[in-house]
């Protein structure tokens, strides 16, 4: 009994920094600088509140639920902000997505090696990744019940029995409805596997079934991507240089460390270790990825970032390429170090971020409740560090704005934009090459939110007062048509 304790001591310990590293940054910060996420936050609080008579909602919004493949936040929200105050609801899904993708990653190692557990602590260092801090939440969640799905895929095959084919069915019926391309990325990875693994065919046959389900509610309710004709590939050094968002943070110097730092650990493992073995399958199934990002395109129709996807889950995979035995348990402090050092970047960098957020945040008190207002913003850099593009949708929470920038896409967010009002898709580019028609936008908005675009200030001085002004933002009460003056008069 007593030999145990310091193993148990060990696994406490490591529980407890990869716990405290995963969630401190989402509860040291009032706002997480995440690019997407208060888009996503607010459609979740609009769907909430639509019918909700404290609020204008139902006048410019409605529900669409059907079968889509994009309903993670959307579903999990629904029930978080019947318990907790919105704000702190999405807090606990960051918690959720940030905490349960090591969790899953353990799950998915431990099937694919029973009895080998310490190399999923590498997995802490891609929770934090590219697609989380860039808010791409969905398909972050869409990860995480993927790795779910594909390990007990995994035990059905070891273990066989008509229960276990069911969770397994139901595992990537889930994945589905939260991500279309986790979705296919788990369906196509898993294939592979199962062939180089040499299954039989009524296997693979099995396992193509558990597909079937999400495959026609895709066809049923989405249908996304179906006759898109915009194809974009990256040419060679733009592949090379997104292969490094397999480890993007806020420090290049650690995200090339820790790089570098994995063919050690293996280099480590595997000198004078009698218990190393590759795994010549799982090792054909992480080159097939690997030589899949060469060859996916980067955008497909609306959909973009494609081929850079498949990168977290290749990390992950990695790591069940070679049976390490309990040397892995020794090894097990430099990805802990890392990792700590990893979280310590990461929480410094929120943190800084947030006295220039809370600048931002202070517009939405100069603006009045259900007031209708228009997003301008420009600034195209990179995207963790672009969480100024949907800030304003903390007003649609904090003041019952409208705006028309909401995420409203057919066939994935189960909301949809039913006020018409004038829009400008350069909002989506990040750049304005023309500029925004101001007599339209006099017509429809009260206010105009202004992010970054200094070559507006003299036509938005033309339709409207400014009312509040922080760093790169200029806030304006537009006046209505009939005090404004006429276009020839003013800069429009």
């Amino acid at each position: 009994m007593l030999s145990e304790l310091p193993k148990r001591l060990l696994v406490a310990a490591v529980l407890v920094v990869l716990a405290v590293g995963l969630l401190l940054p989402i509860w040291r910060v009032a706002f997480p600088p995440l690019l997407d996420y208060p888009n996503h936050l607010a459609r979740a609080f609009v769907l909430l509140h639509l019918h909700d008579p404290a609020y204008t909602f139902s006048q410019y919004y409605a529900s669409d639920w059907r079968l889509y493949p994009y309903l993670g936040m959307d579903g999990s929200m629904f029930v978080l902000d019947r318990i907790f105050p919105i704000e702190t609801a999405g807090r606990v899904f960051l918690s959720l997505c940030a905490g349960l993708f090591p969790v899953a990653a353990w799950f998915f190692l431990r099937e694919a090696h029973p009895g080998e557990n310490w190399t999923a602590v590498w997995a802490s260092l891609v929770a934090y990744n590219a697609f989380f801090l860039e808010g791409f939440l969905n398909f972050d969640l869409g990860l995480v019940v993927g790795m779910f799905a594909f390990g007990v895929w995994l035990r059905w095959i070891r273990c066989r029995g008509t229960a276990l084919w069911f969770a397994t069915l139901a595992a990537i019926t889930a994945a589905y409805f939260t991500h279309l391309l986790a979705f296919a990325i788990i369906g196509i990875t898993l294939t592979v596997y199962a062939l180089l693994s040499r299954r039989s065919f009524r296997q693979i046959a099995l396992s193509w079934l558990l597909f079937v389900p999400g495959a026609l509610f895709y066809l049923h309710s989405s249908r996304v991507g179906l006759g898109a004709q915009k194809i974009i590939f990256h040419g060679w050094y733009d592949k090379i240089d997104s292969l490094g968002t397999i480890m993007h943070g806020y420090s290049p110097t650690l995200d090339w460390i820790i790089l570098a730092a994995v063919p050690i650990y293996f280099l480590l493992a595997w000198w004078r270790n009698r218990s190393f073995r590759l795994d010549w399958p799982w090792l054909g199934t992480a080159a097939f990825l690997f030589g899949a990002f060469w060859i996916i395109p980067w955008a497909y129709g609306d959909a973009s970032d494609l081929d850079i996807r498949v990168l977290p889950l290749l990390f992950v995979m990695i790591f069940a390429i070679a049976r390490i035995g309990p040397r892995a348990r020794l090894l097990v402090a430099l990805p802990l170090i890392l990792f700590a050092a990893r979280a310590v970047v990461t929480t410094n960098e929120w943190v800084s971020e947030q006295p220039g957020l809370a600048g931002l945040a202070a517009s939405f008190d100069v603006v009045p409740r259900d007031a209708l207002v228009l997003p301008i913003v420009k600034g195209d850099q990179d995207p963790i560090y672009r969480h100024f593009t949907h800030f304003w949708a903390y007003g649609v929470i904090r003041r019952g704005w409208f705006s028309p920038y909401l995420f409203d896409f057919h066939g994935e967010t189960p909301m949809r934009i039913v006020y018409d009002s004038y829009t400008d898709d350069a909002f989506w580019d990040l750049g304005y090459d023309d500029a925004p028609d101001w007599n339209a936008i006099t017509g429809d908005y009260q206010y105009v939110w202004d992010y970054g675009t200094p070559e507006f200030a003299q036509p938005l001085a033309g339709i409207g007062d400014r009312v509040y002004s922080y760093g790169d933002l200029q806030v304006y009460k537009v006046r209505p048509q009939s005090a404004a003056p006429p276009c020839g008069a003013a800069p429009c």
